[in-house]
């Protein structure tokens, strides 16, 4: 059964994206491994949410290779690579459908909307959340506003020669 992780970067003031919706913020931080290659070799389907999709395919390459992608969005997807999905429709079958017939994990990838609707449904069973040591003072927040609560228990805490935290949970 495949198991449902979290993988992103955030700012120190809890943001994913400047205040013009852009991840340049993270590019200073690029010279290091935080381990990435080796998380994606657990990872067999990705899912995103519309806005983050567009935004990976408007850099004019995919960089998720022939990984199975699937996006969560209301509008079609004239353009997209052929290992690209789009998905209309209740999540919670969609998390049902992934537990049941997915090879590897399934990384929800964002954006924040995607991630509070995976964590809504108890779906995401691992984050690993990587704190930079940046203030962005705007932007768009790490998690949408929920009545619901979710309850992590720490796995492990990394700190890089940069600043940067690695956070891994264990959800629930």
């Amino acid at each position: 059964m495949a198991g449902f992780r979290a993988y992103i970067a955030a700012s120190l003031d809890g943001y994913i994206t400047d205040r013009d919706g852009s991840i340049a913020w993270l590019q200073p931080f690029d010279a290091i491994d935080y381990g990435f290659d080796d998380f994606m070799t657990h990872i067999g389907t990705l899912v995103m949410g519309r806005t983050t999709y567009d935004h990976l395919h408007a850099m004019g390459h995919w960089p998720h290779g022939d990984k199975r992608c699937i996006v969560v969005t209301s509008r079609t997807m004239d353009t997209a690579p052929d290992n690209v999905e789009p998905w209309v429709g209740d999540i919670a079958r969609l998390v049902e459908e992934l537990r049941a017939g997915t090879t590897g994990d399934v990384w929800v990838a964002g954006g924040a909307k995607a991630i509070r609707a995976f964590l809504d449904l108890k779906a995401i069973d691992h984050f690993d959340l990587f704190v930079m040591p940046v203030m962005l003072g705007g932007g768009k927040p790490l998690f949408e506003p929920s009545e619901r609560t979710a309850r992590l228990t720490l796995l492990a805490a990394k700190s890089y020669i940069n600043g940067v935290v690695r956070l891994s949970y264990v959800v629930g």
